[in-house]
């Protein structure tokens, strides 16, 4: 059976990436909402990982305040990286360049401290948010150089020979 901590770290690794990938939906908005979604179920698959009752309501609004309290800077970057796409062509360009980080580190942070939380025995209920925050902006801090490096780490495929079809 594999570990729940392993199983837990699978699961933010797959939200975070997932987070990156909708940071790249060209649709001003429409990137933030997707982001939010992968969030929330990264937070309820966690909570149903470590037998914790989910609330969504109560989820977004730690989330929110995590974010908020944490990160203005990167939450105002991650809006303007979201608005600037409608700008044709340079503001795709733009966009997408600052979304897809934020969103991973940003979400990767969360399951950390979700994850760290529900370790320790802690509901959504005793979420302590001015307890957790710090912990969060370190593992966010953390989480945007491992974004920065993710296209060198990224794990090569093995060339398949090119059949030609017959």
């Amino acid at each position: 059976m594999v570990d729940r901590k392993k199983r837990a770290q699978d699961l933010i690794k797959y939200h975070s990436y997932a987070s990156g990938a909708f940071g790249l939906i060209p649709v001003p908005g429409a990137d933030v909402a997707a982001v939010s979604a992968a969030q929330l179920n990264l937070v309820h698959k966690l909570a149903k990982l470590y037998g914790v009752e989910f609330a969504q309501e109560r989820t977004r609004a730690i989330v929110g305040a995590l974010l908020g309290g944490v990160m203005p800077g990167a939450l105002s970057s991650s809006v303007l990286g979201s608005a600037v796409k409608a700008v044709p062509f340079i503001g795709t360009a733009l966009g997408v360049a600052v979304m897809p980080a934020l969103s991973l580190a940003a979400t990767r942070a969360l399951g950390q401290v979700f994850a760290q939380h529900f370790e320790t025995g802690g509901t959504l209920l005793d979420f302590d948010v001015d307890a957790m925050r710090e912990y969060f902006r370190k593992e966010f801090d953390a989480a945007k150089g491992e974004a920065a490096d993710a296209p060198a780490a990224a794990p090569q495929m093995e060339e398949q020979p090119v059949q030609k079809a017959g």
